[in-house]
Formats: structure tokens, sequence, C-alpha cells
């Protein structure tokens, strides 16, 4: 993949600056589309790693979509959840293989709305296999990555995609607010969109990839635990109270009206909880 050098800010490096807000949390609208065909009620995609059918299963019941490992139990699961509800949110990963077409045809035959498709070195036998899926299997819903740089998003916007996920490889980090906004741009040019796909820990890191361009963000382990109805209850609660403390009742108005203060660790951590005696600890959020 194409290597790049780049200066910028990550997530923990900044904090969105207030508004004058006559936007209260339980009026944000938190809807955002990952494509034409595919509309979450809550911007938030659980990554592979993470997903089994019942983790599947409770993202699709709170609005949003975890995409189900590579293996062999991937499309029992998908028909599993589509027996249950035909228009329930399916998402799969497909690996970069010569019978990835193949692959990915079968499993959206099943049901599944959208294709994680990974990349590997082989970035050319991608982007065919990518050009093929998006001309001939609409209304198939296709993100790739991870990317960590505009050049390869635009490589790949050029397929004919809708989404690029936005990660670290190997030798090439990501400055998670900087790369997002500049895949962002290139997105806008292709009327697509941006998932970033590393580095949430907080809902409040949500709301500073959204503000920074991204239509959804890949969520872990690191803020979902074994009660994920739980877990995306607060996540929703935090994107609203951050989304009314810009004054954005939107994703998109978030976009338009956020800014960015760069901050210090020290300011990092002041920015967290302190000085209050907790009687319950939240669910998924913990000082790392």
């Amino acid at each position: 993949m194409m290597e790049t050098e780049v200066a910028g800010l990550s997530l923990d490096q900044v904090l969105l600056v207030p508004s004058e807000s006559n936007v209260l949390p339980n009026a944000v609208s938190l809807a955002t589309n990952l494509s034409a065909d595919v509309q979450e009620a809550l911007p938030v995609i659980g990554a592979p790693a993470m997903t089994d059918l019942g983790m599947a299963q409770a993202f699709a019941a709170n609005g949003a979509l975890a995409v189900l490992p590579a293996g062999g139990t991937q499309l029992q699961y998908v028909q599993a959840m589509v027996a249950d509800d035909e228009v329930t949110l399916v998402g799969v990963e497909v690996l970069n293989e010569v019978d990835a077409f193949e692959t990915a045809v079968m499993l959206h035959a099943a049901g599944a709305k959208l294709i994680d498709f990974v990349l590997d070195d082989n970035l050319d036998q991608a982007i065919d296999t990518l050009r093929l899926l998006a001309q001939q299997v609409p209304p198939l819903t296709i993100m790739a990555g991870p990317v960590a740089d505009a050049e390869t998003a635009h490589r790949l916007f050029e397929t004919g995609i809708d989404l690029v996920k936005v990660a670290p490889l190997p030798g090439q980090p990501v400055y998670t607010v900087t790369t997002t906004m500049a895949v962002a741009e290139v997105a806008s040019e292709f009327d697509a969109g941006v998932v970033l796909g590393a580095g949430i820990r907080y809902s409040g890191d949500i709301v500073k990839a959204l503000a920074a361009g991204a239509v959804a963000v890949m969520v872990d382990t690191d803020i979902i635990g074994d009660t994920p109805a739980d877990d995306l209850f607060q996540i929703a609660g935090g994107l609203r109270s951050g989304m009314g403390y810009t004054g954005s009742a939107t994703i998109d108005d978030l976009r338009l009206n956020a800014q960015f203060v760069q901050i210090t660790a020290a300011g990092l951590a002041e920015s967290h909880p302190h000085d209050v005696e907790l009687t319950k600890s939240a669910p998924n959020y913990a000082k790392q």
C-alpha cells in the first residue's frame, strides 16, 4: 500500500470547543447513513474481533450493526439473524482472497447488508474485486480497510465502494483526527463515507470522530463489555450530551459546527471526571 508521511492530531490530543446551544440532548438525532441503502440509528459498528451471533443481535436490536468475522459459522449466523427479521442489519467480514467475490455474493444473497473487505499487501487484487462487487452486486454496501492515507482512499473510492475504514497499518500510524479529516475530504468527492476503525475508548471519542468527518466508528472491547445493550445505551447518552454541547442536533450539523482545540496530556486528564465519589462505575468507562 502507498505510504505517506503524515503529521497531525489524534483523538486524545483534541477537545471540541463548546458553543451556544439551544439543542437539548433528547432532541438530538443519532441516525447516520452508511450508504444510500443502510442507515443506522446509532453511528457505531461492532468490530469483527469481538462479534459473535449474540453480539450481532444485540447491535441490531439497538439499530446498529456488528460485523461477523470471516470463518465457518459466518453464513450460518447471517441466516439465523435474517430468519428472525429480514431487515435486520448484518455485516460480514470478507478477506482479500481469490474467492472473495464469490464469498461476498453468497453472504449478500443470504442477507448480509454490509461487506467489511479486509485489505492486505495485495491492493491491486483487492481493487479489482471491489470494483466488480460495486458494479455487479447492488445494493450491497461495501467498506474497505484498513486505510492510513488519503491517496489509497482515493484509489478505493474510484472502484465505487461506499465506505473506507481508517485504521493504522504496520509502520504507518494513523493520526485519528487528521487522517479522518483528510479521507473524509476525499470521500466527499465520491459521495461516499469514512468509518474510523481505531482509537475509540469513550463516547467522547465518537463525538470527535464524527466531528472530524466520519459517518460512524468501529468499536471493540475497549468500550463494549459483557452487557452491550447497557453499553450502547451509555454511548447514545454520551453522544447526545456531546452533540448538544456543540449545538448540533444531527451528525451533519456536528460536522459543520464543530471546532477542535489542541490539548496536552494533562489537559486530557483534566477533561475526564475527577474529584467525584462514584457509587457505581459506568459499565464501559475507565481511565486508560
